[in-house]
């Protein structure tokens, strides 16, 4: 199976490299534009023999010469906070030694601004609200006073039951009929474990006060308190409970985005966090019995990308096995992998692959997040057998 990921990993970054000979009038967002791809650039460039490292470096300087001028967006998904988060991540990790601080503070004083008026409307979603500006600060090192702030707005947002230790947070979702209704979200990617993981971080950084310890235990107790039977319900938790409809629920999917993968870091973290073993010990209960869910159909797995695909699967298992060395994570990751590779079998596709949307299929997808730069840096981390330390972009360690 090894060469044929390096084949598929040398593919796609063909089609990345032919991709990017013109960068004009493109999204430059971290999870969703030009910056997820020259992450998996920077990781190619350090194993392949086909480096091609002047375009590299023309790319990534035309990269740094436009994105202040094109991104109109705060957010970690596809603005500022996300970009900013992976200049120090690039810095930290010895990809790049580009200055950017002549422009940081005033770009810095634009997500401060922005996050709050984020937190005027009580929009807290990691990926498009006033998490992400958090997360980027907490990366920083700097402007803990605005990640303060923040804490202070999800204990003035939280819904409280003291008597309980339960802290919860309202979000909306769209429900099947696609009507937007209040929510309490389980989701990794829009809900409480990015809250449960954003305060874990806080945490390590120093910032461990009672309210924020009280709130992360809180939040926690919350999401434990939504557990279902899972040789009943299919999985361990729903993906959201709805306000004015609690009981109508049913199991969630198998991916990054939704469901218990993404709950089961969340109570990992905070768990090492707050020196919690029972915390730890119910994480790791959840993806044990997970990597036992392998039914494409019943697990909702329609494509490859990371957010609700195989990648991502195969990401958080072996993020599992490198942390735990257990066999049961490795041989998961491996099936993921396989199911990974299975998925690129259309001719029309980059690379062979394609991207599952709720009005059709998008064949033209080079995103970090669902398209094939992610899956090359999964397949690419696989086959190097590396540290996988970029997950933690995605709030995976």
């Amino acid at each position: 199976m090894e060469s044929l990921v390096r084949q598929k990993v040398d593919t796609i970054a063909e089609c990345i490299f032919s991709k990017i000979q013109n960068v004009e009038n493109h999204s430059f967002g971290l999870y969703s534009g030009e910056f997820g791809l020259l992450l998996f650039l920077m990781y190619y460039s350090k194993y392949s023999s086909k480096k091609k490292n002047k375009l590299l470096e023309n790319y990534t300087a035309k990269l740094f010469e436009q994105f202040i001028k094109k991104v109109k967006l705060h957010t970690f998904c596809n603005g500022f906070s996300g970009i900013l988060y992976l200049f120090e991540f690039l810095h930290e990790n010895d990809f790049i030694d580009m200055d950017v601080s002549s422009t940081q503070p005033a770009l810095d004083n634009y997500l401060v601004t922005s996050m709050r008026h984020n937190i005027s409307v009580n929009y807290y979603d990691f990926m498009h609200g006033a998490l992400g500006v958090g997360l980027y600060f907490l990366k920083k090192r700097t402007g803990l006073e605005y990640v303060q702030e923040l804490i202070n707005f999800l204990y003035t947002m939280a819904e409280k039951d003291l008597n309980n230790r339960i802290f919860k947070w309202e979000s909306f979702v769209l429900d099947k009929n696609e009507k937007k209704c209040t929510a309490y979200n389980l989701a990794l990617s829009h809900g409480i474990p990015s809250v449960i993981i954003f305060l874990s971080r806080a945490i390590k950084a120093g910032i461990s006060d009672k309210k924020t310890t009280g709130m992360l235990s809180g939040a926690v107790n919350f999401v434990l308190s939504q557990e279902k039977d899972f040789s009943q319900f299919g999985s361990f938790f729903p993906n959201y409970i709805l306000k004015d409809y609690p009981d109508n629920i049913s199991k969630s999917r198998l991916a990054w985005c939704y469901g218990d993968l993404g709950i089961g870091p969340a109570l990992l973290q905070a768990g090492k966090a707050l020196k919690r073993k029972d915390w730890e010990e119910k994480g790791l209960k959840i993806m044990l019995q997970s990597t036992q869910r392998r039914n494409i159909v019943e697990t909702s797995v329609h494509d490859a990308g990371i957010c609700h695909g195989c990648a991502g699967i195969a990401l958080i298992f072996r993020r599992m096995f490198l942390e735990t060395n257990l066999n049961e994570f490795k041989e998961a990751t491996e099936y993921w992998i396989q199911q990974t590779l299975k998925f690129a079998d259309f001719e029309e596709g980059l690379a062979g692959y394609r991207t599952f949307e709720k009005d059709g299929w998008d064949y033209n997808d080079y995103s970090f997040l669902t398209g094939i730069s992610g899956i090359g840096l999964v397949l690419l981390s696989y086959y190097e057998n590396n540290l996988q330390t970029w997950d933690e972009i995605l709030l995976l360690s």
